[in-house]
């Protein structure tokens, strides 16, 4: 299982350097898929920036869903930080057996996840499984923009300790990896590839399933 150090991720990583990039990829979110209202989850979330983010601009209820108890914990310290806690909470649980009912979530979205499930064509399945009628996904990876990218890796460059870590427990991802996988699933959507600034799985289910 997938093992990571969350406190320092945390406090490092998503409050630290990428702390431009969470409020960044929210607001594309919502800007692509106009959902503002009703239930969100954060799939994998880790520590869970990119739902409070979400949730900061929106008035949706988030749910931030991650498989470590230690991610949970981090996720917990920050949504009570940000003053989130009506709306906001975390939970246990793993990508690939999402615990919330067919048709119950408004949109389901994901940064930096994807790439290390264990199976990515049941999560995705997951996912659509979940959204309601009309609901979206926004699953992926990325900086957001190529400006971001580059201060990303400028601060790198600058701090060791922010190494990439975690890269060899990545799953390969072959171009046309995703389309393949939304194909299996009967999934109609889209694969937003920029080598820059990151690759994105998005969709929108459009009838019961």
């Amino acid at each position: 299982m997938y093992q990571m150090d969350a406190k320092d991720y945390n406090e490092n990583v998503m409050k630290g350097l990428f702390r431009k990039i969470y409020p960044f990829i929210a607001h594309q979110i919502t800007e692509r898929t106009n959902i503002r209202e009703g239930f969100c989850l954060d799939l994998g979330g880790g520590p869970g920036m990119l739902g409070i983010s979400i949730a900061e601009i929106t008035t949706l209820n988030v749910v931030i869903y991650d498989l470590l108890p230690e991610c949970i914990e981090e996720a917990q310290k920050n949504i009570e930080e940000r003053g989130l806690k009506q709306r906001v909470s975390a939970r246990q649980g793993k990508a690939e057996d999402i615990v919330f009912p067919d048709n119950s979530i408004d949109l389901v979205i994901s940064r930096g996840s994807v790439f290390f499930w264990e199976d990515q064509k049941k999560g995705l399945c997951e996912a659509y499984r979940v959204l309601k009628p009309g609901g979206w996904a926004y699953i992926g990876g990325g900086m957001g923009s190529v400006d971001l990218l580059l201060e990303v890796q400028m601060e790198r460059a600058k701090n060791p300790q922010f190494a990439e870590k975690g890269d060899n427990k990545r799953i390969p991802n072959p171009p046309g990896h995703f389309e393949n996988i939304l194909k299996e699933c009967n999934i109609p959507g889209s694969i937003v590839e920029n080598s820059m600034a990151g690759t994105w799985i998005i969709f929108q289910k459009t009838s019961l399933k």
